[in-house]
């Protein structure tokens, strides 16, 4: 026996209580200049003797059935050109105030409490409250609650790869690519230099008696090494944009609100493919080709980490194919005597 979905009521959601109002009784074009001087595009009609809620005029019906018919706004009424409709209370369910709207087409619902309003609440508020009918079934790895269960397995693997992938190769941890002394006085051109290895991270050439920022050696060594430097800039960037993506795409997901492909998979990749970039052209900055009288060795501990960020990144990005949803049994109460 599978265990129900919990329903959410309305007084779960948050209850916008300044929303606009207008009698009945008013006209059409008082209702759009309140309208533009609060800045929204729905107001909430009521009866002017009972405050009694009646429905909500918007302003396509402004536009759709005054002005598109030739009707003069100014003698026409609010109560005359209305959506009518029943609103909902504080006990109604979520689901049931969203099929409402849906049915209607309209984006707000007045919500009562012992016939005073109260507020209102919109479609984009339901919505993110709807159950998930459809059960995660794509994932490997069942579990009791999938959405969750991904929105924290997403948000450590993102937490993760930024750290290691990103923060501590920018503040100079550890780098790309090893110089060792002579290869370094070679590519600077400078003598006296004792710092043993010299490791090239995404900001800083360091070593034991020097750190050299990379914008300074992109402005002596020309394209190549400023793009090193916007690369990395970027990276730092979009690796930022990145995990609040990521982050923002679970818990989303796991209050039932559905992404774009640009926030779920296209933002989060960026950093992983600009990495990537950026491992190609210190490889190509630093290469004998360039220069000839250097050897270049690869930082082994940067290189893991970058390839150990971008498998966190893409168990992030793909979590929904690792976890899913599993049948939730509850025990059956069994009769005494049977």
């Amino acid at each position: 026996m599978k265990l129900e979905r919990k329903e959410y009521q309305v007084r779960e959601l948050v209850i916008n209580d300044e929303y606009g109002t207008i009698y009945s009784d008013a006209t059409i074009e008082a209702a759009a200049k309140k309208m533009k001087e609060i800045n929204i595009p729905d107001l909430v009609v009521i009866e002017k003797d009972t405050e009694k809620v009646l429905g909500i005029i918007d302003d396509f019906d402004i536009v759709q059935n005054v002005v598109a018919l030739g009707e003069d706004p100014k003698t026409t009424t609010v109560i005359s050109k209305m959506e009518v409709l029943t609103p909902v209370t504080l006990d109604t369910l979520v689901s049931e105030a969203f099929k409402k709207m849906q049915d209607l087409k309209i984006n707000i619902v007045p919500v009562v409490e012992n016939g005073k309003l109260m507020g209102i609440c919109s479609i984009f508020d339901c919505w993110t409250f709807i159950p998930d009918e459809n059960p995660d079934e794509i994932g490997l790895i069942p579990v009791a609650d999938s959405k969750t269960v991904e929105f924290w397995f997403s948000s450590i693997c993102a937490i993760l790869a930024f750290v290691f992938g990103i923060l501590l190769p920018s503040i100079g941890l550890y780098g790309l690519f090893f110089l060792n002394q002579v290869g370094m006085s070679n590519f600077l051109g400078t003598l006296g230099l004792t710092g043993g290895s010299y490791s090239f991270s995404f900001f800083d050439a360091r070593g034991a008696d020097l750190a050299l920022p990379l914008w300074s050696i992109a402005l002596q060594k020309g394209p190549i090494w400023i793009a090193i430097y916007i690369l990395s800039i970027l990276i730092l960037i979009t690796g930022l944009i990145g995990l609040f993506s990521i982050i923002y795409a679970g818990f989303s997901e796991m209050r039932g609100l559905h992404n774009p492909l640009v926030v779920n998979i296209v933002i989060p990749a960026i950093p992983i493919v600009l990495i990537i970039i950026q491992w190609i052209l210190y490889a190509s900055a630093l290469s004998p080709l360039l220069n000839p009288s250097i050897t270049t060795i690869i930082d082994v501990l940067g290189l893991s980490m970058s390839i150990f960020s971008m498998i966190l990144l893409f168990l992030a990005i793909f979590r929904d194919k690792i976890f899913r949803s599993k049948e939730d049994l509850i025990t059956c109460k069994v009769e005494r005597g049977v």
